[in-house]
């Protein structure tokens, strides 16, 4: 909102007129009963300014002050707690990996915000509709810009929406979705994020062990420049997973 401040100076009529010039701040949220799609935390920097004077100077005296929100720092975390986990360095037809250790605690591997999330496991094997592979499943958008994707999930304890703290419990490894024919896992996978609701970029594009080593042993490996490497080598990734029969059930 502009903030006009004007001060008179003299008794001859003597009118200096300061005007600041607007300071605009926006952001923006969407979110869903069932999914949401919600941009990376927006950091802005808001500076006020205030003019003083005083009867008996023509001198303003303007002081500035600057209040600044700092982003977290980027910490990772080793995804799974609770119980011991194992996990391979493959996958079958596309990048992601499997994390066998039943009853673990799923926590997020970073700050972030909760992107989506399924409670219920609608997965039926007569259909074997791939948008509900996943079952009961929690999808994030790290402070890095990164989506990380857990499915499979016994429990999820997030909604959309929910800001979260690398650590934060995410939900419960178990056998919902595909997995009930299966030995109880959590997949895991990580992408960048689409606009449109989909299920073919956020089961995984970049290969997760190498990063689950590096957490696991205490190292900050980050996976955002591969994950952008990644997108701009298919720039329609997102605009084709979101005309795939069955991406509006994701």
């Amino acid at each position: 909102m502009p903030v006009r401040r004007s001060s008179i100076i003299g008794t001859v009529g003597r009118i200096l007129l300061a005007v600041s010039s607007p300071a605009l701040v926006a952001g923006c949220a969407s979110t869903n009963a069932t999914t949401a799609t919600t941009a990376a935390p927006l950091r802005t920097a808001i500076s006020a300014t205030s003019t003083a004077a005083t009867p008996s100077s023509s001198v303003v005296a303007t002081s500035t002050t600057t209040s600044t929100t700092l982003p977290r720092p980027l910490v990772y975390v080793f995804p799974f707690t609770g119980k011991k986990v194992s996990y391979g360095r493959g996958h079958h037809d596309y990048p992601a990996t499997d994390v066998f250790g039943c009853g673990a605690t799923v926590v997020a591997p970073i700050g972030g915000i909760i992107e989506q999330t399924r409670r219920f496991d609608l997965w039926d094997p007569s259909v074997d509709d791939p948008s509900t592979r996943g079952g009961k499943y929690v999808s994030m958008v790290g402070d890095d810009g990164v989506r990380y994707y857990f499915a499979h999930l016994d429990s999820v304890d997030v909604w959309p929406g929910d800001v979260v703290t690398g650590g934060t419990p995410l939900g419960v490894m178990g056998r919902t979705g595909n997995a009930r024919k299966s030995a109880c896992h959590a997949h895991f996978g990580i992408s960048w994020s689409c606009d449109a609701r989909e299920w073919a970029v956020r089961r995984g594009e970049v290969w997760p062990w190498k990063y689950l080593d590096a957490w696991r042993a205490g190292e900050q490996l980050s996976p955002a420049a591969e994950v952008a490497a990644a997108e701009a080598e298919q720039p329609d990734a997102c605009t084709l997973a979101g005309l795939a029969a069955t991406a509006s059930d994701a």
